[in-house]
């Protein structure tokens, strides 16, 4: 009985897997910061907070008001739906509170993937952080702990405002 290769697309962290050509095929893994070309080769993609995407479908719907386009489209539909769900969801309203977030955590410190997630988790403490965020575990140890957990009362502050 022969060992069955793992299916494209099963998750296993830090093992390249056989495609059906028998070319070793890496998949993205958060937990490692790997997120494929889309993410790491383009300076147009990026990962955001659900504040955000909130801000730039705000605008967008703005303009087109401003522009005179009232007609409704299934794109506008699906537009409609994903505002009202970040509108729920977002954790922090005001756009210069958003750049403070940004600052908060440095992105030579943070990978954009970290600080879009801890902001739209709301992680209040480490070891709630660490659990949710695999890839914090590498970067911080129990001495490294207590910064993290000033960075995430500040983001708490940040959110009452």
């Amino acid at each position: 009985m022969s060992a069955q290769p793992p299916r494209r697309g099963a998750h296993l962290s830090g093992i390249a897997l056989q495609s059906r050509r028998g070319v070793a095929v890496d998949e993205d893994d958060a937990a490692d910061l790997r997120f494929g070309a889309e993410f790491e080769e383009s300076d147009d993609c990026k990962a955001l907070m659900i504040s955000e995407v909130k801000v730039l479908l705000e605008l967008v719907e703005e303009k087109r008001r401003s522009e005179g386009m009232d007609a409704p489209t299934a794109s506008s539909d699906i537009k409609q739906k994903t505002l009202d769900y970040c509108q729920r969801f977002s954790r922090f309203t005001k756009t210069e509170t958003i750049k403070e977030l940004r600052q908060l955590f440095p992105p030579d410190q943070f990978h954009q993937y970290e600080t879009a997630q801890l902001a739209n988790l709301g992680c209040e403490t480490v070891e709630e952080a660490k659990s949710l965020i695999q890839s914090l575990n590498k970067k911080f140890d129990g001495l490294e702990d207590g910064r993290l957990q000033d960075m995430l009362d500040q983001m708490s502050n940040l959110r009452r405002f």
